[in-house]
């Protein structure tokens, strides 16, 4: 009889995306998918009968009756705040959720705090600001591998509550607490959603501005579709690029050796063995699994390093989709206000930001049900 697993895993939400993430911690020698929730029959059965995992027709019924250690929610952003908050109340020691965090200040609040009150880890997204070359990348800016940091300048729409852009922006920056934002956005600044949808007749588009840092760096985000992507990291010996915020791609520049002063110009390019932007398909694992990718394998690795060591993740968190949620809100906030500065923290935390509808609504919906069960046959080869 084989030994029962050390980390017992839960999956709430067994549409298209939770398959790989719960394949991701199944494949970790400690930890197992014990037990699979979801509302939607076909997806249950299919995905439980597939880990071999006790199924759920709702949550709550799974959290009550399993006894967890690790709870994934990769759901429509809607029922993530309840979901998570639910995990962390019924004794999960670690948490992770799927990107964005949620859409309003108030429920990023309450997802935050019921982890962090009960000393619970709570990853969200998989995202490349996760992946192990960001990480040293964010090591090499702290000690000075591109002299001190001065400006960070992003080109992105920084839509899904900036969970790109602007959640690499503070990681760069050290996560220093932002003093000020003066911001604007492309379309209706008075709209609460990213695009048209729902009861929504007009969306605010793209979200751009300036931000401060309190240690004095500065951020500047374009908008406007001006046909440039990625980010630039700038130093005073040094800099760091990429080409696109949600990529692979890292590349390095500095200073000649014994140059005191120079221009931007002058910074030559370092082989620093970052990965290349665009990298082969993983294809299928040895169990018929579709790849789950680097970024998770290092989601799953730091959680578990975590509840066996302690300290604190690595990966981006809920906390830092919180920062990153309120730094786009108040972006759009500045410019409903004329362009005013503002300061952080906000304290209207009732302040709402909906992604695009894809993220805020059942996929199945909006797919149509044959291309999605399409995609989620493809998630194994049985």
């Amino acid at each position: 009889m084989a030994e029962p697993p050390k980390y017992r895993v839960g999956l709430i939400g067994a549409g298209r995306a939770g398959p790989s993430r719960a394949r991701g911690f199944d494949a970790h020698p400690l930890c197992k998918v014990v037990a699979i929730a979801d509302t939607d029959p076909a997806n249950l059965d299919l995905t439980a009968t597939r880990f071999g995992a006790a199924p759920y027709d709702n949550y709550e019924s799974m959290l009550s009756r399993e006894a967890l250690d690790i709870v994934l929610a990769v759901l429509p952003v809607r029922p993530n705040a309840d979901a998570v908050v639910a995990a962390a109340e019924t004794g999960a020691r670690a948490i992770f959720c799927e990107k964005p965090l949620t859409a309003s200040l108030a429920d990023a609040d309450r997802m935050v705090d019921a982890c962090a009150t009960r000393d619970i880890p709570l990853g969200c997204g998989v995202m490349v600001s996760s992946h192990p070359d960001y990480s040293r990348a964010y090591q090499m800016v702290a000690d000075g591998e591109i002299g001190d940091l001065r400006r960070i300048d992003n080109y992105d729409s920084n839509g899904q509550g900036g969970c790109h852009g602007l959640n690499l922006t503070r990681k760069f920056a050290q996560k220093s607490p932002v003093d000020e934002v003066i911001g604007w956005v492309t379309g209706d600044p008075h709209s609460d959603h990213e695009e048209p949808y729902d009861d929504a007749a007009t969306g605010f588009g793209e979200v751009g501005g300036y931000l401060r840092f309190a240690n004095g760096v500065e951020s500047f985000h374009s908008t406007g579709g001006r046909g440039l992507t990625g980010m630039t990291i700038l130093g005073t010996g040094g800099m760091l690029v990429n080409e696109n915020n949600t990529a692979l791609g890292l590349r390095l520049f500095q200073a000649r050796e014994g140059i005191d002063r120079c221009g931007v110009a002058d910074f030559v390019p370092i082989d620093a063995d970052f990965h290349p932007s665009s990298t082969e398909p993983g294809g299928y694992d040895e169990e018929g699994w579709l790849d789950c990718g680097d970024v998770m394998r290092a989601i799953v690795t730091d959680t578990v390093r975590v509840l066996e060591e302690g300290g604190d993740l690595e990966i981006s968190t809920g906390d830092d989709l919180r920062h990153a949620l309120e730094m786009c809100v108040a972006l759009r906030e500045s410019h409903r206000r004329g362009r005013v500065p503002l300061r952080l923290p906000l304290e209207d935390r009732s302040l709402t930001m909906y992604p695009e509808r894809s993220r805020w609504h059942y996929k199945k919906q909006i797919l149509g049900e044959q291309t999605y069960m399409e995609q989620m046959r493809g998630q194994k080869r049985d």
